[in-house]
């Protein structure tokens, strides 16, 4: 309807003196002339990376999004400095902005993630790759700032550790939530993970943090994720 609407979900905070990200999960309104009149939830995300803007439309969401960030460490840990405070609702709400919202069972909780990859492309511009570490984390209850907290990385196949839980499985193309990346025509394209490998050296990395972790639209409002001082440790 040739109408423009900004979503700031990742306003700045104050934390011990300076500045500090704040990711929270609101409803968006957009009320336009009676011409419009739709709700999307939003999710506050911080992410390497790049948004593909403009964003023109809702569908498949992460493909709009570029994690194409080349990186060859192999870190120990992630450190950082959060602060966690969830809604306290019992279910979840999928508001896309087309129709009546939905609930959705479950608890929303925030999440922060490291994947790193070893990734390829073929001749038709499909990117492949190895999920050489991971660090998946979900924070189910509120706290006060936890400063200096450190996750570890783990390398190679994770699926028979006690680590791992099921929405740290490989990205398939039928994945809930897949994260996309350019190839070399220039096209965001799926990166597909093929398997494990923690002895290769890693040739991208994915950081990501989340104010709810059931994906695009997914969420409770109020839910709220504080970051601040991220490092890689080695």
């Amino acid at each position: 309807m040739g109408i423009v609407k900004g979503n700031d979900g990742v306003p700045p905070d104050v934390h011990n003196g300076g500045k500090c990200a704040r990711l929270e999960t609101h409803l968006l309104h957009c009320k336009a002339m009676g011409l419009i009149n739709i709700n999307v939830l939003a999710a506050g995300s911080l992410f390497t990376g790049e948004l593909m803007e403009p964003v023109t439309s809702s569908k498949a969401p992460m493909t709009k999004m570029n994690a194409d960030i080349p990186f060859t460490g192999k870190p120990k840990a992630i450190k950082f400095d959060y602060r966690i405070h969830l809604s306290g609702a019992n279910s979840r709400i999928k508001e896309t902005g087309f129709g009546s919202a939905s609930t959705v069972g479950g608890k929303d909780e925030c999440e922060a993630l490291v994947l790193l990859q070893k990734r390829w492309e073929d001749k038709s511009g499909h990117i492949h790759a190895k999920r050489v570490g991971t660090m998946w984390h979900r924070f189910g209850s509120d706290t006060g700032w936890v400063n200096g907290a450190t996750f570890p990385i783990h390398y190679g196949n994770i699926v028979n550790t006690p680590y791992y839980r099921s929405f740290m499985q490989l990205q398939k193309t039928n994945s809930p939530r897949i994260y996309c990346a350019r190839n070399h025509k220039g096209k965001l394209v799926p990166i597909i993970e093929e398997g494990w490998d923690g002895e290769a050296t890693p040739t991208h990395i994915i950081i990501f943090f989340n104010s709810s972790h059931g994906g695009a639209y997914v969420g409770s409002p109020g839910n709220t994720m504080w970051v601040d001082n991220v490092k890689l440790e080695y």
